[in-house]
């Protein structure tokens, strides 16, 4: 098998969240998971349980999404919904933020959700769409999330048109090179990942990982 699958078992995080999947394709997608020795995998919080048993001993970190995509948890079930996700085995949380407080100009309220979510000590990555939010809202929230010391960013929810190749300079730009950044959206070949990988993305997101380890697996 290529070199290359061993990089990309970390670079790819498979996702699965698709609320219409089968018992049957469940299984198969935890399958190729340890098929491909994936190791890093973003889940619903209903799946969390199924992923871990159907998983078994197999190692991989397992993330949590929570508030996606609709960014529609009232701030007073975070703490609940994070502990959830902690005791059933989630080693991450990936977040939506209520931006509409930054379009409000209520930066503090802002910053005390992002806090609240990090009280587990769970890594946290917040997820950002930046084609839905106007600049300044944008610019403001990366830059709150990095004075709370959040690390991980995910741009791009699988919802609307994926980001194009002039988005990246700018967000490399404002996350700064420390930071890791996982793109999501229309990611389906091969070498869409390997472009992103070669302009600096730490890693993308998908849930077509089957399809791109086949591509692996033909060169």
């Amino acid at each position: 098998m290529p070199n290359i699958e061993y990089e990309l078992n970390e670079k790819i995080h498979a996702i699965i969240i698709n609320p219409y999947l089968s018992w049957e394709d469940f299984c198969v997608n935890c399958d190729l998971i340890r098929k491909y020795n994936i190791k890093n995998i973003s889940t619903s919080l209903n799946y969390l349980t199924d992923l871990k048993n159907c998983l078994g001993n197999y190692s991989a970190n397992i993330n949590a999404l929570i508030s996606y995509p609709l960014a529609d948890l009232p701030v007073s079930f975070i703490e609940e919904l994070v502990c959830f996700a902690k005791d059933k085995g989630a080693k991450g949380i990936e977040y939506i933020p209520n931006f509409i407080n930054l379009s409000k100009r209520n930066l503090e309220t802002f910053a005390a959700e992002i806090e609240q979510v990090k009280l587990s000590g769970l890594p946290v990555s917040i997820i950002i769409n930046k084609s839905k939010l106007q600049e300044e809202v944008f610019t403001n929230a990366i830059e709150i999330c990095l004075e709370l010391g959040i690390k991980n960013f995910q741009f791009g929810d699988g919802f609307g048109s994926p980001l194009t190749s002039s988005d990246f300079p700018e967000i490399l730009k404002k996350t700064g090179s420390q930071n890791q950044i996982k793109v999501v959206g229309g990611i389906k070949k091969l070498t869409q990942v390997i472009d992103l990988l070669d302009i600096g993305i730490s890693c993308v997101g998908t849930s077509n990982f089957c399809e791109i380890f086949e591509e692996v697996n033909l060169i």
